[in-house]
This record gives structure tokens, C-alpha cells and sequence, in this order.
């Protein structure tokens, strides 16, 4: 199953929450843990949710406690919560600063819906994220591991177990013979089995470890694989070398996760901005003419469904639509060579750019036939911009001697039309223009529905 990098700390919790009555007792909460297989119940007392959980039962009879003790007389704590939507580091932090094993995790309500713990944090962290050259060996072990042999009497021993995570470790001539883990004694403790027999007949065997020289990678997929709570150490000769905690490896991950944060951040930064950059440099060369530097159709296109859904919601005036042509252009490719044709259209271009507002779109139709989208303006004042255009290209100064002029078509656009029709009826405006001698502006003005 692939887990997000940092996934929401609602989507790994618990949904199986066991409520208790704060009037029962450790015995029957211990016993109720044992049977649904969790390690908390949850009781709710003066409107405030406390938490009871297996270490803190150990922790409780390892200070003298009675099993017989009702859970309302015992200090229970209170749990703290968190958002289902909050990121698995907020958490971990919250873990790391509070020592907390627990979390209740609550809806937008404030709702319980979950309880999250130490192992479904583990379970949920992508081992890919830690850095695979890291040997489980070079971690610093806190804690000496707790050794015993096998005929040490369990009862003697018990004092050792308080946290979930503890176990000890049966030996022979140094090497892992078996472990005896919180959860088995809680399995006795629970059950009401006798605790008096030799380590020997609870242990279980033989022992999963893990080699010196393993990565943390490899570490935390074995925790995963055989649902265990610490890493057995051993050297290249089978002695143990030490203990890693599951909270240990998750300590690490965290910490492996703020230093990659911290020390990379500004270069995250840097990818990030150089991504985008590169993004809106391809989405505009997507919709850009590369000789001219105008829009393309597909620009054009863009533009053109933006006006139209304006005029359709605010019932804003019309945009016009105009199609213009360079009057006997192949006369000047003909005599001066491509060349000086490219440049007469990129000084066209340029001329465009500068006379229409920011809110218009020009595009390069192709060959020597350019399109402009006018915002928002009705034929009327559209004629106006497409003489004023018309005089400005005919007054300018080229190479080589060239004079320009331009003949132009002009459409206003109808609610009812589409796009080829409005193409039409600006394309048919341009021709008229050309027929009748060029160097002028002609309107189309008539459009009808089919019937």
C-alpha cells in the first residue's frame, strides 16, 4: 500500500474506540483492552475525555496498585486532541514535545472518531523518505538493552515493563534466544495467569533481529512486516548489540524530516519558483506567434470564450472583432526577399501592440493577416480604433524605402452567434474592404439567426 508522504493524521487513525465506564475497575479494563485487542479505553467524565492506557495499567501496578482499583479513583489523564485534517508532522511534533503515546482525533464537531498512537504513525511513514545509506547500527541506543536468562522467574522481572514498547530479552552466551513483550505480559495479566514460572516457558522464539549493518529503510519495512514494537540489534556475530525502539525510529524519521525541511528549504524554493517559471514560459509560448511575438489562434480562442461569458453573465456591452490584411504584401517579399517581409510584419506587430489597450487581444492570423479582439466596445468605437490603426500604419517609416498600408474588416459580436460565424462575418468585412480599393475599414454588420 503506498502512504502519502505526510498524510492527515485522520486518515490513519484508529476508528475503533472502546468506551468505558469510569466505575469499573483496572482488572475488567485490562480485560476489555485484551478481548477488543486495543491499548486504550476512553471515559468520559465532568464533559472531559480521559484516556486509560496499557502503560499506564503497568506503570500503575508496578507503584502498588490493586487490580481491584476503579478507574474513577485512579489519576487518569486527560486526552488531548487533534483535527482529523492536521499533517502527520504537526502530530509528531505534539508527540515529541508532550510524551504522549495517545491522540484522540476529532472531527470539525469535535467529534471523536479516532484514537492514533505510536505504531499507526510508524505504520503510515514511507520508508523511501529516510535516507537509505543510514545503518541502523549508527543510531545512538539510549537505553541498554534488558537481558536475561531463560531461567530467570517472570514474576522477579516484571518491574521492567512499563512502557509499550519494552520487552526483555532472553540470552544465551550473549546472543537473542528469545522476548518476552509487554504485550505478553499484559496477555497474562489480563488473562490471570500464573507469573511464576521461568522466562523460558513465555518467551517467544526464536527472535527476529536485525543486522548491525541493515539501513534504516530495511529497519523500518521489518517493524512494518512483523507488526513489532523495537529493532534487536545483533553484530556480525549474532551478539546483541542493542535495542532500537519503534519510537526511537519514528523520533528519527521526525528529526530525518526537519533537517530536510530546514536544510533544503531555500533550494525547495528555488525548484519550486524555477517549476512555475518554466510552466508559464511554456503556456505562453503555447499561445504566442514566434516570429511577431502576438498571440496565436489558440490565444485568440482563450480570449475570445472569456468576453463571451462576460457579455453572457453581467449583460456587459459587445467586444468587436477585427481581421486585418497587409495590402499587396508579396510585392514586398517578391522584391526585398523574406527577410525584410519578416521584419515589415514584427514592426506591424510591434504598431499593434502599442495602439490597442491592455484588456484587447491582437493575434497573427497567419501569413500576413492579423486578428484583434476588442473588449467591451461596440462597431461604433471599434471603426474609430481600426481608422486611427489604419492611419498610424500608413504614416510609418520602413526599410528600404517601403510604404504599408492595411485594409481591415470589422464585426460586432451578437449573443447568439458562435465563434465561425463572427470569423465569417469579419472575414467577409476584410474582403469588402479589399474589393473596394483597400486601405480602409469596412463593418459587417448583419447577423440572423437560422430559423
Amino acid at each position: 500500500m503506498k502512504h502519502a508522504v505526510f498524510p492527515s493524521i485522520g486518515s490513519i487513525a484508529q476508528k475503533a474506540i472502546l468506551w468505558c465506564d469510569p466505575g469499573i475497575s483496572v482488572r475488567d479494563a485490562a480485560i476489555l483492552m485484551g478481548k477488543n485487542k486495543v491499548s486504550s479505553v476512553v471515559i468520559e467524565m465532568a464533559g472531559e475525555r480521559h484516556i486509560f492506557t496499557v502503560e499506564d495499567m503497568l506503570n500503575y501496578l508496578h507503584g502498588g496498585g490493586a487490580y481491584d482499583s476503579f478507574l474513577s479513583d485512579f489519576p487518569i489523564r486527560r486526552l488531548n486532541c487533534i483535527p482529523e485534517k492536521e499533517k502527520l508532522l504537526v502530530v509528531l511534533e505534539h508527540l515529541e514535545s508532550t510524551g504522549a503515546s495517545h491522540l484522540g482525533v476529532v472531527d470539525a464537531h469535535d467529534g471523536l472518531i479516532g484514537i492514533v498512537t505510536r505504531t499507526d504513525i510508524l505504520s503510515s511513514i514511507d520508508p523511501a523518505i529516510l535516507l537509505e545509506r543510514k545503518k541502523i547500527g549508527d543510531m545512538i541506543i539510549r537505553t541498554e538493552p534488558v537481558m536475561f536468562t531463560a531461567d530467570w522467574v517472570l514474576e522477579d522481572v516484571m518491574h521492567h515493563f512499563r512502557k509499550a514498547e519494552d520487552a526483555i530479552i532472553v540470552v544465551q552466551e550473549g546472543k537473542p534466544l528469545g522476548i518476552v513483550t509487554t504485550k505478553d505480559v499484559f496477555g497474562l495479566i489480563s488473562s490471570g495467569a500464573d507469573v511464576s514460572k521461568p522466562l523460558a516457558a513465555y518467551m517467544a522464539t526464536p527472535v527476529i533481529t536485525t543486522p548491525r549493518l541493515a539501513s534504516i529503510n530495511e529497519a523500518m519495512l521489518q517493524l512494518k512486516q512483523y507488526r513489532i514494537k523495537r529493532a534487536i540489534v545483533v553484530d556480525e556475530a549474532g551478539q546483541l548489540d542493542g535495542v532500537i525502539s519503534q519510537s526511537e525510529l519514528i523520533s528519527y524519521a521526525y528529526g530525518a524530516w526537519i533537517n530536510i525541511l530546514k536544510n533544503h528549504s531555500s533550494e525547495l524554493h528555488e525548484l519550486v519558483d524555477m517549476l512555475e517559471e518554466k510552466a508559464r514560459s511554456l503556456e505562453h509560448l503555447s499561445v504566442t506567434d514566434v516570429l511577431t511575438g502576438l498571440g496565436n489562434r489558440r490565444l485568440l480562442q482563450i480570449r475570445m470564450d472569456e468576453e463571451r461569458e462576460r457579455v453572457r453573465r453581467y449583460g456587459a456591452s459587445p467586444f468587436s472583432l477585427v481581421m486585418l490584411d497587409i495590402d499587396f504584401f508579396k510585392r514586398i517579399n517578391d522584391t526585398h526577399g523574406h527577410l525584410v517581409g519578416d521584419a515589415v510584419l514584427k514592426r506591424l506587430s510591434a504598431e499593434i501592440s502599442r495602439s490597442i489597450r491592455k484588456v484587447d487581444t491582437a493575434v497573427r492570423w497567419g501569413g500576413e493577416e492579423f486578428a484583434i479582439m476588442l473588449s467591451n466596445t461596440p462597431t461604433a468605437a471599434a471603426a474609430e480604433f481600426c481608422n486611427r490603426l489604419r492611419a498610424s500604419v500608413e504614416r510609418m517609416e520602413l526599410v528600404n524605402g517601403i510604404r504599408l498600408t492595411i485594409s481591415l474588416g470589422l464585426s460586432e459580436y451578437a449573443p447568439e452567434e458562435d465563434d465561425a460565424t463572427l470569423l465569417e462575418r469579419a472575414d467577409r468585412a476584410l474582403y469588402n474592404a479589399k474589393k473596394q480599393g483597400r486601405n480602409r475599414v469596412e463593418v459587417e454588420r448583419s447577423f440572423k439567426l437560422s430559423a
